[in-house]
């Protein structure tokens, strides 16, 4: 995703965004929460992934059997593990690294653009 793409799917001004970005600590802007929350969403982070507070480890205690291990088997992003998590299947759960990896193949494949 470009800087562009951010800016015309969040509605936040692409210059304000490169100061958001900028290496200089000194310089750099800090966002407000409004900001936070319509970036996290166009990226579909929250918040806290987007600070750097989310604990995925703590979270795992409540996930579904396999998934914890799939999750660090294949270094999967926390907001794409919590949304796996929240997965209701009908029929067959998944219950093994493996199921997991399966469904979200899946995901990601209908989750793509169509060309």
């Amino acid at each position: 995703m470009t800087l562009g793409d951010l800016h015309r799917q969040s509605g936040i001004a692409k210059g304000y965004l490169s100061e958001l970005l900028r290496e200089d600590a000194e310089s750099r802007r800090k966002p407000s929460a409004e900001t936070l929350y319509a970036v996290g969403t166009v990226l579909g982070a929250s918040v806290a992934d987007l600070l750097g507070k989310t604990r995925p480890a703590d979270e795992m205690s409540h996930w579904p059997p396999g998934l914890e291990d799939y999750v660090r088997q294949g270094n999967v992003p926390p907001e794409e593990a919590r949304m796996l998590a929240g997965i209701s299947a009908r029929g067959r759960t998944p219950r093994t690294a493996e199921d997991w990896r399966a469904v979200h193949r899946i995901i990601e494949m209908y989750s793509q653009p169509q060309d």
